[in-house]
């Protein structure tokens, strides 16, 4: 199935489909992308189903769906319940904003969004600007939830020959007892 007939089935029903994370990044980079997630707001998981019946569902707890080879995550937000990055409580619901799905992802430069139907960006973390500027900085507090996002910034750093950002990184070290979990 075609992404803009997807993203007119969930327009239909009250949703918006948006392109979101790396691909984003990458557009904004000029840089050859090889994976693609998609974002749904304003649509439940049963809403969801009944649209595209022939999704399949990866991760039980995450809401993320397989449709054809792409991957289509239901808007989020997470609370982290445990240790290592692993245990959060996940919630969905056509309530969810994309700029609170966005607050959730580690950093501002994967923390950018664009409508499938429209090509209208949503950057409410300044990713673009830090992309221009070559810096790496955590999206928000939420950062310190995920301790696999301490090898996360520092793969990007490399290979994207990115400085990060002081804050960012007094984040990581905050995150030192918690690697040892990974």
């Amino acid at each position: 199935m075609d992404i803009l007939e997807i993203a007119n089935k969930i327009q239909n029903i009250g949703g918006r489909l948006y392109l979101v994370g790396g691909a984003v990044r990458d557009e904004f980079l000029e840089r050859k992308n090889f994976d693609e997630d998609f974002c749904v707001t304003g649509v439940t998981s049963d809403e969801f189903q009944r649209l595209f019946p022939e999704a399949h569902m990866r991760g039980k707890s995450f809401g993320v769906y397989d449709i054809d080879g792409r991957e289509i995550a239901l808007a989020r937000k997470e609370t982290k319940i445990g240790v290592g990055h692993k245990e959060f409580k996940i919630q969905t619901g056509k309530e969810i904003l994309i700029e609170e799905d966005l607050k959730r992802r580690d950093i501002t430069i994967n923390s950018i969004a664009k409508d499938v139907l429209t090509n209208e960006i949503i950057d409410p973390y300044g990713g673009i600007k830090d992309i221009k500027d070559k810096i790496i900085r955590a999206t928000s507090n939420h950062f310190i939830e995920d301790p696999l996002r301490v090898y996360r910034v520092a793969r990007f750093a490399a290979q994207l020959e990115f400085t990060v950002d002081k804050e960012t990184i007094e984040m990581m070290k905050n995150l030192k007892e918690e690697l040892k979990y990974l």
